[in-house]
């Protein structure tokens, strides 16, 4: 089985340093990413030893008793799942939850650099990374960009000093 995906995809690295006095500096890095895929349709091989794809035809959905059938075509979906008949006989051969996704990632750091004498530095740093993951498949920019700071999130803070010793 072989799908057939359409995805969209958003990322941004963007970098600011800003030196507030020749002894302070701020650096800043966010990496957003906003990535959605769709799949739209499925292919099996149209026969063995081939790079030839055979395009799965949409049907309709038929329930008898709890089993799900397809009727004029070769896939069909109920009720979330996508079935698949590879024979054509109308009885699924396998079926699978929505493949579908849209995944909202968030990674930024900033570090805060003092010397508080020459040769020594006081770094303190904060990095954070967010991940939310959902079954949507479309791309939607408001949505996807308010979404980025609802992940749940890790934060990370660090402190280092650097001390010159003058001999």
């Amino acid at each position: 089985m072989f799908g057939e995906l359409e995805r969209e995809e958003l990322t941004i690295d963007t970098r600011l340093d800003v030196v507030l006095t020749p002894t302070l500096s701020i650096q800043v890095f966010a990496q957003p990413l906003i990535s959605a895929g769709d799949y739209i349709s499925y292919h099996q091989l149209a026969q063995s030893s081939s790079f030839d794809l055979a395009r799965f035809r949409e049907g309709e959905a038929v329930t008898v008793g709890d089993d799900v059938l397809c009727a004029s075509g070769t896939m069909c979906k109920s009720d979330g799942r996508t079935y698949l008949d590879y024979s054509g006989d109308g009885v699924p051969d396998t079926s699978f939850g929505e493949r579908d996704f849209t995944i909202r990632s968030l990674r930024g750091s900033a570090v805060l650099r003092w010397e508080y004498r020459p040769g020594s530095r006081i770094y303190l740093a904060w990095q954070q990374q967010r991940q939310d993951r959902g079954p949507l498949g479309d791309f939607r920019l408001g949505r996807d960009s308010r979404a980025l700071f609802s992940g749940a999130g890790e934060h990370f803070f660090m402190i280092k000093m650097d001390y010159w010793f003058d001999f």
